[in-house]
């Protein structure tokens, strides 16, 4: 045992609110039937909170081998161990601790719960109630058979069958008023079951009425989300996008069959292409200038061969605000990276923040219209999409053919914004690969993909705009890492594509 009577100690996690979700904390349970907390082994800032063990329930989850609650009439803890074995071993200690204590009323459980109990328990009260009946009427037979027959005996043996059988009678009396008891205490929680349910059913109508206001607000562009203020929206949005990068860790080492790319020619004659050509003419300038010798670049993170840049420059009166990030990939071609991004089947293979992804049309053999529906990010509404996504080549002498992929929001009559109960986003995102090879007759080793990325995305509805910058500056790295990996698994057993 510890010197300072702490019967047992160690981490646990403890369930915070809905934004930071399960945190761990350092948990001590005392000789005295104290258990505490605090936010670690060295907080030197004392206990966040404690409970007396003799006033507690001690509750396990039936779902779960790891979590078990501690329920009290003001507070409820709900905790998860690491290990099945350490939620045994504390829940265990808890117990053993509690039988050494004085007895306490509130040990047993609240009133509450004593009488939801008794609800279950009444129906068998009543069958023990008409057996005791039955006992007292045949106790009371032989007591009349034994003083019958005992009839010459002395008065004094009369007085004590007569007081034993009084006793019976008072037992079965008292059974039955506590039986009564019971009763009426069941009609009250039957009364307040039947309030409760009435509060329900409005509380469902208030619901409905209210998804309903809620889904015309959508229709008008309205605020969507919680009004957090920005540190509680970027701590609810860090943690749903770590989820979702555990998810494709294991999704990483499932095998998927992939179709091969289509590689048809190109039409100039589609309604979005004037605006494509002029996307990619600014994003061609952008890609020749050098960021580490302009001073207008200012490089925001580096990681590896990964940089991350930003730019403002002011044209034609507009402030315009660039956030681009480079890096190289090796084994892979200009030609077979846009591919993987812009193959809309492929990319349903590499990210998973896509909950479905749908073709509205065909513009040409290397662009199409899309609708895209984005998983939800709580506490922000669900997204969606509808973009034309366009591939070209781009052919520059004496090297090996560039290609840009141009993803833009665009109108379409089928998905028209509001129709589709999602708050619509747009986006321009645009993807330059250029091959580096030196080799006439190269292997995979040998050659690699420059790639210089740039998203700007409007997510629509309510969203604060540094928060809005910080995740996308947060999310490029992890972007490029998660195209490069599925890029180079794709292609390493195929032949070169320029």
């Amino acid at each position: 045992m510890d010197p300072n009577g702490v019967l047992a100690s160690g981490e646990l996690l403890k369930w915070t609110n809905y934004i930071l979700g399960w945190q761990v904390r350092y948990f001590k349970l005392a000789r005295d039937g104290y258990i505490s907390y605090s936010l670690s082994k060295e907080d030197s800032m004392g206990t966040k909170g404690s409970i007396k063990i003799d006033k507690m329930i001690l509750q396990l989850h039936k779902q779960s081998e790891v979590r078990f609650d501690i329920v009290t009439p003001s507070v409820t803890w709900y905790l998860r161990s690491y290990t099945p074995l350490d939620r045994d071993t504390w829940t265990g200690i808890i117990e053993k601790q509690r039988e050494v204590l004085p007895m306490s009323i509130s040990r047993e459980g609240s009133v509450l719960l004593l009488a939801q109990s008794s609800l279950e328990v009444l129906s068998d009260l009543n069958i023990k109630l008409d057996e005791l009946n039955s006992f007292k009427d045949s106790l009371s037979q032989q007591l009349s058979e034994i003083r019958s027959t005992l009839n010459h005996e002395s008065p004094k043996l009369k007085q004590k069958l007569a007081t034993i059988q009084a006793t019976v009678s008072g037992i079965v009396a008292t059974s039955t008023n506590c039986i009564e008891m019971f009763n009426e205490r069941e009609q009250y929680w039957q009364d307040q079951i039947a309030v409760e349910k009435e509060k329900s059913q409005k509380l469902e109508i208030l619901y409905s009425a209210t998804n309903r206001e809620n889904t015309e607000l959508i229709k008008h562009n309205a605020p969507q989300g919680p009004h957090l203020n920005e540190d509680e929206f970027f701590d609810a949005i860090e943690e749903t996008l770590d989820k979702m990068d555990n998810l494709e860790e294991k999704l990483q080492n499932l095998e998927v069959e992939v179709k091969k790319p289509d590689t048809s020619s190109d039409k100039k004659d589609h309604r979005m292409y004037n605006q494509m050509q002029e996307l990619i003419n600014k994003y061609v300038e952008l890609s020749k200038q050098d960021p580490e010798a302009e001073p207008s670049w200012q490089c925001l993170s580096k990681s590896g061969v990964t940089k991350i840049y930003r730019k403002e420059e002011e044209k034609d009166g507009v402030l315009l605000d660039y956030l681009v990030a480079t890096t190289t990939v090796e084994g892979v071609t200009a030609a077979e990276m846009s591919e993987v991004f812009h193959n809309g089947k492929l990319k349903l293979e590499w990210d998973h923040t896509i909950e479905a992804d749908k073709k509205l049309e065909t513009l040409d053999d290397y662009c199409a219209v899309y609708h895209q529906i984005l998983k939800r990010v709580w506490p922000t509404a669900q997204r969606d999409l509808v973009y034309a996504s366009h591939k070209q080549r781009l052919d520059i002498p004496g090297e090996h053919p560039s290609w840009i992929v141009c993803n833009v929001s665009c109108d379409h009559p089928s998905v028209p914004e509001g129709t589709s109960g999602y708050t619509r986003a747009t986006i321009e995102v645009v993807l330059f690969c250029q091959t580096v090879c030196d080799k006439t007759d190269p292997t995979r080793k040998d050659v690699s993909c420059k790639i210089v990325y740039s998203a700007s995305v409007n997510p629509g509805g309510w969203a604060p705009a540094s928060a809005v910058r910080a995740i996308s500056q947060r999310e490029y790295p992890k972007f490029l890492k998660k195209i490069a990996t599925f890029a180079i698994d794709h292609v390493k057993k195929s032949e070169i594509k320029y």
